[in-house]
């Protein structure tokens, strides 16, 4: 069990789930009526919160450190008195195991749904987060994602999908900006990328993206080489971009094959100017170091992260640590906030209709958060307009943001040295 866990915040079993399936079977029924009546003294109804995140498979890792983060925000706000407008009533997070699998996203939300949830969060994979947003749609329940960056999510007319984190474009497009203007501030030079990213929607969209703006900032792909997250040798791959010479060598994928890509560049000994992640999950994660050790030293990322200059970031890792014993990394800051945005919608709706949830989150406007950004406010297309990436760098065995200046904590190395 995981250290300082809380009644309050733990997943549902799955024993559990299926008991409050079968006792709330009227309640989608009379969900859009908000809380019934309630007993003079009695305790307000749990708000039930569903989550599909790769709780197992390859994957497994990922998915329960964004648990863990939806986890900790459950808690804070319950302990915090829960949710005021609605009687100080106490949100339960509802879990459901994608397994890496967008199959069976159809049947999660379908289930969550009936068993009474008020929201669906998710899904840390864009392919599932794709299915899962769309079987939310048709059944009508707010989807808030927590962490998927295909920019397909917000952009097919969904009214019930809301996303905090950058999306595709964003998160690559102020990659590229900021790979110039560190380059210009260190007086370097550079034309030529070299992209290495797994073949799914994930690093597809954002080798895209990237592929689209660098010409923009003077430079180019010459080489984007995508591979299969699952491979166990990424070898082949690693000698193209090698072979490729580009001043920088970019790459994106998941943790697990984030480590095994890193440690075959450092044995094949490419070289280049900067090796620079874009949303990477690996490069800017603290068990990153961890695993590699000396390796990881002046890698870059740009990627997902808290504003470490915020008072609300501090006591937020400090709890994370204290819970579970190791630090918050970037993708789990993007299932702790919508935790955030979900209950401030409830505190407006003053209800747990869908119908009022979905409209409260249309107008959301949080300027108190944790993210390198201004006020969280989503646009029409339930995209965060405000969204912004920020640049870490691995030094002396710790990640920390150099870029952009008003959240950086220490200053970048650039070109890195061999």
């Amino acid at each position: 069990m995981d250290k300082g866990k809380k009644k309050d915040s733990k997943g549902v079993t799955r024993r559990e789930f299926i008991k409050c399936t079968a006792a709330m079977g009227t309640a989608a029924a009379v969900g859009s009526l908000g809380f019934p009546n309630v007993l003079r003294g009695a305790a307000p109804p749990e708000i039930l919160v569903g989550h599909i995140h790769p709780l197992s498979g390859f994957l497994g890792f990922d998915g329960q450190e964004l648990k863990k983060g939806l986890m900790l925000a459950v808690q804070e706000i319950n302990d915090a008195g829960g949710i005021k407008a609605l009687d100080g009533a106490k949100l339960k997070l509802m879990d459901a195991d994608s397994e890496g699998k967008p199959d069976l996203a159809v049947s999660a939300v379908e289930r969550l749904q009936r068993a009474g949830a008020v929201a669906i969060m998710g899904c840390y994979q864009s392919s599932v987060t794709l299915v899962a947003a769309q079987i939310a749609e048709k059944l009508r329940v707010p989807f808030v994602v927590s962490v998927a960056v295909a920019d397909e999510v917000t952009t097919r007319g969904f009214k019930y999908t809301f996303r905090t984190q950058p999306n595709a474009e964003q998160m690559a497009s102020q990659t590229v900006k900021y790979i110039k203007e560190i380059a210009d501030a260190a007086g370097e030079s550079v034309k030529t990328i070299a992209y290495l990213h797994d073949n799914t929607a994930f690093g597809t969209s954002l080798s895209g993206h990237v592929v689209k703006y660098a010409p923009q900032y003077g430079m180019e792909v010459v080489t984007a080489v995508p591979y299969s997250p699952r491979a166990a040798d990424v070898s082949t791959e690693v000698g193209k971009i090698k072979a490729a010479g580009a001043d920088v060598v970019m790459d994106t994928g998941y943790f697990g094959d984030g480590v095994r890509v890193l440690r075959t560049m450092r044995n094949m000994r490419v070289q280049a100017k900067g090796l620079i992640g874009c949303g990477n999950g690996a490069f800017s994660h603290p068990k990153f170091v961890e695993e590699l050790g000396d390796l990881t030293e002046y890698v870059m990322d740009g990627n997902y992260r808290a504003n470490p200059r915020s008072p609300l970031t501090k006591k937020a890792f400090a709890h994370y640590k204290d819970a579970y014993g190791t630090e918050m990394g970037p993708s789990t800051v993007f299932a702790y906030q919508p935790v955030y945005v979900l209950a401030d919608a409830l505190e407006r709706a003053k209800s747990t209709d869908h119908e009022a949830i979905r409209e409260a989150l249309t107008k959301t406007n949080i300027t108190d958060h944790i993210l390198p950004q201004g006020p969280i406010a989503f646009g029409p297309d339930g995209q965060n307009k405000n969204a912004q990436a920020a640049m870490m760098q691995t030094l002396g065995g710790k990640t920390q943001v150099v870029w952009p200046a008003q959240y950086a904590e220490t200053k970048w190395v650039f070109p890195h040295p061999a």
